[in-house]
């Protein structure tokens, strides 16, 4: 069993979710760009992010699905979103997600993000490698893996299911002993 953990730099900090946060994600998530990009319905209600931040803890618990709020450091509103789910396939193996509210974003807040989960799944978890999958049109993401040391290995054939029909990835990758 794994315990929740906080992760910070001093601009951002990756916590635990808690359900207060419902409203805030709730009204995050309205924005067209996120289930553009991401397998998070376009209609979620608010009930339903209940039910997601209700289940986070079960992630952490078995170890496989390492969910994070991402908040300002200074005052603490919430910004977003990332985690790294470990590969049940291949332990050694992690894919790391990340969205940023639209309010928030241009400031650098999911390259810190990523800089964050990576530093601590290599040096912590011990992971060998971490994944990013993009959507082929999202370059804005795929510039913030980029900035982190990910690599561009390819583009994925309709690779994942996502809104009832099967998308392209981009899979951006890093390994541990990569130079950052």
């Amino acid at each position: 069993m794994m315990l929740p953990t906080t992760l910070s730099d001093g601009v951002v900090t990756l916590r635990p979710w808690r359900s207060e946060d419902a409203q805030d994600v709730h009204r995050m998530v309205q924005d067209p760009e996120i289930p553009r990009f991401m397998s998070i319905p376009s209609n979620h209600t608010l009930e339903g992010v209940k039910r997601w931040l209700s289940g986070r803890d079960e992630g952490w618990q078995a170890g496989d699905d390492l969910a994070f709020a991402i908040e300002s450091a200074d005052d603490g509103i919430l910004l977003g979103s990332a985690g790294l789910e470990v590969s049940s396939d291949d332990p050694a193996i992690g894919e790391v997600g990340y969205w940023v509210a639209a309010e928030s974003r241009g400031r650098g807040i999911a390259q810190r993000a990523v800089a964050l989960i990576s530093r601590w799944a290599f040096d912590v978890l011990e992971l060998e490698r971490l994944e990013i999958t993009t959507h082929p049109e999202n370059l804005k993401s795929q510039r913030v893996a980029e900035a982190n040391g990910y690599r561009r290995e390819g583009v994925l054939r309709a690779y994942r299911g996502q809104h009832g029909q099967r998308i392209d990835l981009v899979m951006l990758a890093r390994l541990r002993d990569d130079a950052t």
